[in-house]
């Protein structure tokens, strides 16, 4: 008689694990989607936010209002004069990069923005992208999402 073992081989767990990681990577990837698209929203509903500050210093204060857009360090901050408002490190916040038209964006004390033409911030996260833009009239909106 010989003695059987009990046990799995090695070959048979590595399928196992395969196996494993392969049906996870389907089950998981729409939540990263839905995940990166939250964390980009997140993000562009803070430069937003920054849009709003400014605009609305630079009437209270009858003062010269910027936002400026590091789009190295992804972060996006408010002055008035030599004042810093506010700075949100939206990168290091929601993990999202950012782009954008041009580094920085002034209004005028009557709440009209300075220069000729609107301002495109882009936050992406994985495949998932939110944009901001930020008219000349001193409107900001949310832009098209794209996935």
């Amino acid at each position: 008689m010989s003695a059987r073992r009990a046990g799995t081989t090695l070959p048979e767990l590595l399928v196992v694990v395969a196996l494993v990681a392969l049906i996870s990577g389907f089950v998981f990837a729409p939540f990263k989607r839905g995940f990166d698209r939250l964390k980009t929203r997140a993000a562009a509903r803070e430069a937003m936010g920054a849009f709003y500050t400014a605009r609305a210093a630079a009437i209270a204060r009858a003062q010269r209002t910027a936002v400026r857009l590091d789009e190295r360090r992804s972060s996006v901050t408010v002055t008035a004069g030599r004042d810093t408002l506010m700075t949100r490190p939206v990168g290091s916040e929601h993990g999202v990069s950012m782009s954008a038209t041009r580094d920085s964006m002034a209004f005028f004390s009557d709440g009209l923005g300075v220069g000729g033409a609107n301002l495109r911030v882009i936050f992406t996260r994985g495949a998932a992208a939110d944009t901001v833009i930020a008219s000349r009239e001193g409107r900001v909106k949310l832009g098209a999402r794209g996935y």
